[in-house]
């Protein structure tokens, strides 16, 4: 069920992301009017652990209490989840993986997100931003689903590191993407100071925009970089850092984001019938729905070795979001268009 507001509410800029449920609901829709009637849509709290989009938020409509150069809808997420500083309820479907798609999925999270949709296409929106953070340590960077001159812009305003990504179905930026330029900014880590400071900056910046085909100062040297697949583990498989593990993964690996790989890496280590019949953990299916971890991999003495060089993207050590979507992605640079 959508709440949609035309103001805040009192005193809601004095909450923290886990006080926020005292005020509102999930899938609180508020839109806000500035100087530019034409709104920018900022979805916040899709998963209810990663809150800096909310801290720069507020540091931005606090420095725009009396106008807003631009009018805002906000879409708040995941209040619920975000009470416990969680990803999201036990049980519950993820938030980012039930918006439009050709999947046409059904259910009440994906009927909240189709009315949604269609309420912000009536607006009209200048351009869609959906803030997350990593699990992992990821330099920040921007995500587009598409190469146009306009959606590479948007995402130049926070960082001149951007992945072009097509996939999983069901993402908001990627249903706003049909109507508007969207982008989705990944801020690192929950709670860190240049976190937030740099997504404020960015929406100092967006705000003021009249035009995104026409942004002074924007950098020449942006580094854009295709996703090609995503190293899930297969099920079944007990995965971690402990020794008593089928998986024993290797620590630290987050350090390796966005940057070569090199042949010879150590991901992991394989135990008990994994090493007996030297099975493979790592699943990366290709887009002709082929097996192709035997590509990137190989198993040397029980240890996962890389062995063709890549640059991964998103990893994370946090065993609850491997399980609930991968471990990584595997990119490739491609050339600005």
């Amino acid at each position: 069920m959508i709440t949609q507001l035309n103001k805040l509410p009192e005193g809601i800029l004095d909450l923290s992301a886990d006080q926020l449920y005292t005020k509102i609901d999930n899938h609180t829709l508020i839109h806000l009017t500035g100087k530019i009637q034409r709104p920018v849509f900022i979805s916040i709290l899709q998963h209810g652990n990663e809150y800096t989009g909310w801290d720069a938020l507020k540091d931005y409509l606090n420095n725009h209490q009396h106008i807003l150069p631009r009018s805002l809808s906000i879409l708040f997420g995941n209040i619920q989840a975000a009470k416990y500083n969680i990803r999201q309820i036990e049980g519950e479907a993820d938030f980012n993986r039930r918006w439009p798609s050709h999947l046409n999925l059904d259910g009440p999270i994906a009927r909240t997100m189709r009315e949604i949709t269609d309420i912000m296409i009536q607006r009209k929106p200048f351009a869609s931003v959906d803030i997350h953070n990593n699990s992992g340590r990821n330099p920040h960077y921007s995500g587009i689903n598409s190469l146009e001159p306009e959606f590479i812009n948007l995402a130049s305003l926070f960082s001149d590191t951007m992945i072009y990504f097509t996939s999983p179905a069901g993402i908001q930026s990627r249903a706003f993407a049909k109507f508007c330029p969207s982008v989705t900014v990944e801020c690192g880590l929950s709670g860190t100071a240049d976190g937030k400071e740099q997504t404020h900056t960015f929406l100092e910046l967006l705000l003021s925009q009249s035009n995104l085909l026409k942004i002074p100062g924007i950098l020449e040297h942006q580094k854009v970089y295709e996703i090609q697949y995503s190293i899930r583990i297969k099920e079944g498989i007990e995965f971690g850092f402990d020794q008593d593990n089928d998986l024993i993964l290797a620590k630290d690996l987050d350090y390796l984001n966005f940057h070569q790989v090199t042949v010879g890496e150590n991901f992991g280590k394989i135990n008990g019938k994994l090493a007996e019949k030297q099975i493979m953990p790592f699943a990366i299916i290709d887009e002709n729905n082929c097996e192709v971890a035997n590509n990137y991999f190989t198993i040397k003495n029980n240890h996962i070795i890389c062995s063709k060089s890549f640059v991964p993207a998103m990893i994370t050590q946090n065993i609850k979001a491997i399980k609930n979507d991968c471990l990584c992605y595997i990119m490739q640079p491609i050339n600005k268009i």
